[in-house]
């Protein structure tokens, strides 16, 4: 044969591949579905998804057989056939989850790696075709009574190999493997592919080593904190050789007993409480001063042995909160998985951008220098208000594709997880996750307008303008009013958010298709419902009661919410909490309370008794500044939270107040007097005295043991102040007892916008503390030396502004009849310079 009819024949085969096959005409198929001998479960799903849906599509049913290779084919999967015709995809090729989308001649070919690879290739394919699963109800599955499939050859692997939208909407199996995403909670199955499964998932210290098991005969196990040994609220002792032997041994005790586990946890607890031994402290001071370097050390002396036994087995730890920044030397083995958490950034804004979050920017790019492994767990949710309007799709939009740039391999998204769901936009969140997980390109923006579209029908315009009302909230200027964003607190919106949000909703209402859409409009409302909840619950000051405005129907208003919630199947709106847990704190703490006014010619305070003797107001007539912060309705525990208040706990590091009952109350000009006694028995006593004409206010607390048992105590001294904005301006001065000075800003732009030290011994301040601002001084306190044994300053620029700091006693056993003393002076008296050569 010539060259020329040669060529004439390839140029034939080239134009036959290359036309558009028909998988089905009017309604029918000669198309077989073809498997593999060997097909995995996963493969084998695949073809029955896809024979589902086409069928769905076209009213045509096309058999699925096993290694037929006659006729007209589509190959699902590697297969002899695929062999024979030269059609087979290499694993090696897609890896585990990728796939390759191929026609050839008359042939389709989806195939991929045998775990998901093929499955997904399947979920593509349909998507290419119009199908969509926007949530575990409402699909959009295109009708076709003729079904093309233009030429194709492309390879798709997903954008990271971990991938979990943590909202309950998003555990649904049949919509986690449609939509591609294989993380721990997804109730994934093998014909699914199963999943990245963790075990446990997290915060394990204390499963590893429990205190019940070990710390009344081995203290030493678990963190040196303030000088004493501790297992409440603290950490293990990580540079305790026996701690790794044990650490050891009841992980290769995990892998034996959960197999399935891909990935096996070793995390610090969810609090602070690092060890500060000699040892741990060394390893530290080698790290740069990095909390995580005692952390990474001992993680990877754990997986190296690990991966003596089980070299498939991954171990994950965390980078966060207190071990954010990453280490100076250690660098984490082949075999560890670091997940860096975002905790403290804002949420509104890219991160690149924010200067909220450059802090963070700064640890990702740390970290991605040392490892290419590296996980990130972000937050997509407000943990306290899962209802309130959380505008953060700008930032998932920019992020996801920026995390991908800095080299992280997997994603972990916490949202709202309860049973029963209905986080804030929980299912158009999850949707827009899953596409950006699986690939960075993605167009968020159509995604949003896809998913509108498909659940809220004709009422998608609305919902799209509430969207865009929502997100104007925090863009930045002139697109919004460049408001920032936290995982807590509840956002300032401006005043007439609520209405307008309000007014969208009744028209989305009225223009709904029917009642199924109705329904969610009305559940996607729930936000604003909510919001306005908050707004009514704010207590006000009215003559000498404390209490909201309008008690009454603020009532009525919640039983009504709560109510909705439950017909939706909503079984929690704040993390760890459930309805129930919300009703009895309503019930409990939202009433009027009794005001006690205390005036000077200086001050104005109120004082409310039943809120543990707690001001919660300190007006300076001067100026009419208020010295302490108003807290917001949102916050857990409202009303009983900041102010200024002295109050008894078990030691310094419980996070329970004991609750002090006072019975007896003494007014005087400027002055009062509570007794009570607090419910472990120990008698309180409690004074506060305005200055007769300067601005401040003295405070005296006598605690003593009236019962006949020893009784272990702490005293507190509190005040929860209002920074008044100026952050980079804000600083704290004292003179420590070993005489060495201290004046430094609390903020400067670039760091974290919130912090916390304590001080102890000779770091102590030597009876005086202040806060200025510029060349102000805001604040001083003084104390007796001889009755703190500790002081704690905290501050945060997030949510809700503040400075707090803390006065507190040493720890003690209280035999009956001994006693607690503490004074203190607050006022805007000027300190003296810390002198001593300020830090």
């Amino acid at each position: 044969m010539s060259a020329s009819a040669l060529l004439a024949i390839a140029c034939w085969a080239t134009c036959l591949a290359a036309a558009p096959i028909e998988l089905v005409r009017d309604g029918r198929s000669d198309y077989k579905i073809v498997l593999g001998r060997a097909a995995s479960p996963s493969e084998r799903h695949a073809a029955e998804e896809l024979q589902a849906h086409l069928e769905q599509m076209t009213g045509a049913r096309l058999p699925i057989v096993v290694e037929e290779s006659g006729g007209h084919l589509i190959l699902v999967g590697n297969s002899g056939v695929t062999d024979r015709l030269g059609l087979t995809v290499p694993e090696k090729q897609v890896g585990a989850e990728g796939f390759r989308l191929r026609t050839s001649g008359a042939h389709l070919v989806i195939a991929g790696g045998r775990l998901r690879g093929t499955l997904y290739g399947v979920y593509t394919f349909l998507e290419k075709l119009g199908c969509r699963w926007f949530t575990a109800e409402v699909s959009r599955i295109p009708r076709l009574a003729t079904l093309r499939v233009d030429p194709i050859d492309e390879i798709e692997r997903p954008a990271f190999e971990y991938r979990e939208p943590f909202f309950t909407e998003a555990f649904d199996a049949d919509w986690a493997a449609r939509n591609k995403v294989n993380g721990n909670a997804m109730r994934l199955d093998e014909r699914r592919g199963g999943k990245v499964s963790y075990y446990p998932f997290v915060h394990s210290f204390y499963q590893l080593i429990p205190p019940e098991e070990y710390f009344a005969e081995h203290p030493e196990y678990f963190s040196l904190i303030d000088g004493k040994r501790r297992h409440e609220r603290g950490q293990l002792c990580l540079s305790n050789p026996e701690v790794v032997k044990l650490g050891t041994r009841r992980l290769f005790r995990w892998i034996e007993e959960h197999p399935e586990a891909t990935i096996y946890s070793v995390s610090q607890n969810d609090w602070e409480g690092w060890c500060e031994c000699d040892r741990c402290r060394r390893v530290e001071q080698e790290e740069g001063g990095a909390h995580s370097g005692p952390v990474l050390r001992f993680v990877n002396a754990l997986a190296a042995e690990v991966e003596k036994r089980y070299p498939d087995k991954l171990i994950d730890t965390l980078a966060y909160w207190y071990t954010e920044t990453p280490p100076a030397r250690v660098r984490p083995r082949r075999n560890v998985r670091v997940r860096l958490c975002p905790i403290g950034v804002c949420q509104a804004h890219p991160y690149e951008r924010c200067p909220m979050s450059a802090y963070f920017m700064k640890n990702l790019r740390a970290w991605s220098k040392i490892t290419s492994q590296l996980y990130i767990w972000h937050y997509n949710t407000n943990f306290s208000h899962y209802l309130v309007p959380f505008p953060d799709f700008d930032e998932l939009a920019a992020d996801i594709p920026m995390y991908r740039r800095h080299g992280v391999v997997g994603l972990f998204l916490e949202g709202a997880y309860p049973k029963g769901g209905g986080g804030e936009n929980a299912e158009l969140r999850s949707y827009v996750m899953a596409r950006l997980l699986w690939d960075t390109r993605a167009d968020a923006e159509a995604a949003v307008t896809e998913f509108l579209e498909g659940v809220y029908g004709k009422a998608a315009p609305l919902l799209r303008d509430y969207l865009e009302l929502m997100h104007r909230q925090v863009r930045e200027p002139p697109r919004g009013a460049g408001r920032h964003l936290w995982i807590f607190g509840v956002p300032d919106y401006s005043p007439d958010f609520a209405d307008q949000a309000r007014a969208l909703f009744e028209r989305a209402l009225a223009a709904a298709d029917d009642e199924a859409v109705r329904n969610r409009v009305r559940k996607a409302a729930l936000s604003i419902d909510y919001l306005e909840l908050l707004g009514a619950k704010e207590f006000r000051l009215t003559g000498a009661v404390y209490a909201p405005a309008d008690l009454a129907a603020l009532r009525r208003r919640f039983e009504s919410l709560m109510t909705e919630l439950r017909r939706f199947g909503i079984t929690s709106i704040r993390e760890g909490v459930d309805l129930a847990g919300d009703e009895e704190e309503f019930r409990n703490r939202i009433r009027p309370y009794p005001v006690l006014r205390l005036e000077s010619e200086a001050l104005a305070a109120d004082l409310v008794a039943e809120l543990g003797g707690r001001l919660i107001r300190v007006v300076e007539r001067a100026s009419g500044r208020d010295w302490l912060r108003r807290p917001h309705p949102g916050e857990r525990g409202y009303p009983d939270v900041a102010g200024l208040g002295v109050f008894l706990y078990p030691n310094w590091h419980s996070r329970s107040r004991l609750d002090v009952r006072f019975d007896e109350v003494v007014e005087r000009a400027g002055e009062v007097r509570l007794a009570g006694r607090a419910a472990n028995g120990l008698r309180v006593e409690h004074r506060v005295r305005l200055l007769a004409s300067r601005p401040g206010l003295e405070t005296e607390t006598v605690v003593e043991n009236a019962t006949g048992s020893p009784v272990e105590a702490a005293l507190v001294w509190r005040a929860d102040t209002d920074p008044g904005g100026d952050y980079p301006q804000l600083g704290v001065r004292f003179r420590r007892r070993d005489g060495s000075g201290v004046e430094r800003l609390l903020w400067r732009p670039g760091e974290p916008p919130w912090g916390s030290e304590a001080h102890t011994g000779e770091r102590l301040p030597d009876g005086a503390w202040a806060l200025y601002r510029g060349g102000d001084s805001l604040a001083g306190l003084r104390f007796s030396t001889d009755q703190v044994a500790r002081t704690y300053l905290s501050w945060t620029m997030r949510a809700q502004p503040r400075v707090v700091l803390e006065l507190w006693s040493a720890e003690r056993r209280l035999a009956p009849g001994e006693r607690i003393e503490m004074r203190a002076f607050w006022g805007r008296e000027a300190l003296p310079s810390p002198g001593g050569g300020a830090e």
